[in-house]
């Protein structure tokens, strides 16, 4: 399965295209989150663009890059947050993470039931996960004008099944990119007005979707009912990232 490696993930991020487009999706996860102060964030696939609205706090904001798209530091200009893994092997203890966003990176795992486990093990109780993933419904995935046209696309009820099937509670889901993948500044110039139309009368027909989850133990009997933890911990520049196995 082709995916793209992280320079081309750079590149279109550091165009203006790439810039619209990552607005318009960062709003839909504010949307969502729109405070998680004092909870650890995990970022995985390529998410840095989405997480300079989390760093103001004091909570750690750490990356996950797969190993096959590679791996930038992360933020330049301080401390490297980012670390290169297998995304069936998370090396994260256990409970260790509140929350965690996936972008670029369900479409193309080969070993998704085993990432979507991983990301079980190392939530807390109560932990939350936003997965934004190509919509099988909307022409983002059909383009290859955006990273969001290669891949495996889904629908709602497949990202449903899947966390429900690994133990996940989904709780919200939304849609973001209702216009086309067209690169028409004037069209472009409409597009805060045209994604609140289609939220409102179409909210699934988005270009990508977004389905946010939650670790509830009650709906397992895997593991034990332990209490949620807040992990708020300042990461020195020689010290390894949090929760890092040793």
């Amino acid at each position: 399965m082709f995916a793209p490696d992280i320079l081309s993930l750079r590149q279109f991020y550091a165009t203006p295209f790439g810039e619209e487009v990552r607005s318009l999706i960062a709003a839909s996860i504010q949307h969502l989150w729109p405070d998680i102060k004092g909870d650890a964030l995990l970022g995985i696939g390529y998410a840095t663009p989405y997480l300079e609205n989390y760093r103001n706090g004091t909570e750690p904001v750490i990356v996950c890059m797969p190993a096959r798209q590679g791996a930038a530091c992360w933020p330049s200009s301080e401390a490297n947050m980012t670390f290169l893994a297998h995304e069936s092997e998370f090396p994260l203890r256990e409970n260790s993470i509140n929350r965690i966003l996936l972008i670029h990176s369900f479409e193309h795992s080969e070993p998704l039931s085993a990432m979507v486990e991983e990301m079980w093990r190392v939530l807390t109780p109560g932990g939350r996960m936003i997965a934004v993933v190509p919509n099988r419904l909307g022409f983002w995935s059909r383009s290859s004008r955006s990273p969001f046209g290669y891949g495996r696309p889904f629908s709602i009820l497949q990202l449903r099944d899947l966390l429900s099937e690994k133990q996940f509670t989904p709780t919200r889901s939304s849609s973001a990119l209702f216009l086309p993948p067209t690169h028409w500044r004037l069209l472009w110039r409409l597009a805060r007005k045209i994604e609140r139309i289609g939220k409102f009368l179409c909210p699934f027909f988005g270009g990508v979707l977004l389905i946010e989850a939650e670790k509830q133990l009650y709906a397992s009997i895997r593991q034990p009912v332990v209490v949620r933890k807040k992990y708020v911990v300042s990461i020195a520049a020689n010290q390894p990232i949090l929760g890092l196995k040793s």
